[in-house]
């Protein structure tokens, strides 16, 4: 007998994940909320699942694949075809958006605060402790080793709390927890 429940209506905070080093505690890191480039669609990490709130028909459902733990970010490529998602374990997920499936998953060393796509949709970034990588973003097709690191960017002092693209995706931007501001070129 198979069971195939589909949550329509996730009740919860809509923003915020408890902390991953106490996760009885009340005190949250926070989750990112997104939008789609059309801006018509509202996305929002709820628990362990991430909610599509759609603004114009005012439904909201629920994406099928779950991570293992609390979400602690989520990043949509411009084309709104890939999403990737990093749990507070720094447990990845690449989902394809639009038919919500698990295309890969990958395991982070350190902690990841925050996860960006370029706006060509070639890469992204994450913040690795007080560094970032830049990754080459894979495509819809399964692969066997679809991560592809393209380079790790150091100089910052403390821990980065939010990553900037420039128009073009030639320059990245990363800003500490400490006020410094670095500007690398990708290329």
């Amino acid at each position: 007998m198979k069971f195939n429940y589909k949550l329509h209506r996730l009740c919860g905070s809509a923003y915020g994940v408890p902390n991953a080093t106490n996760t009885t505690s009340s005190s949250t890191s926070g989750g990112n909320i997104l939008y789609t480039s059309s801006g018509n669609v509202l996305l929002s990490p709820v628990s362990n699942r991430v909610q599509v709130i759609d603004l114009l028909t005012h439904t909201a459902t629920t994406l099928s694949c779950e991570a293992r733990s609390n979400i602690k970010t989520i990043a949509l490529s411009p084309d709104d075809r890939l999403l990737l998602i990093v749990d507070v374990d720094n447990h990845a997920m690449l989902v394809n958006f639009h038919r919500s499936v698990i295309l890969h998953r990958f395991s982070f060393k350190r902690n990841v605060r925050i996860c960006e796509f370029s706006p060509c949709g070639l890469y992204f970034a994450v913040s690795y402790g007080n560094h970032i990588q830049v990754w080459h973003a894979p495509g819809l097709r399964r692969e066997f080793a679809p991560f592809v690191l393209h380079r790790t960017y150091t100089g910052l002092g403390d821990g980065v709390v939010d990553i900037q693209w420039s128009s073009d995706s030639s320059v990245v931007m990363a800003c500490a927890k400490n006020g410094t501001t670095r500007i690398w070129s990708v290329q």
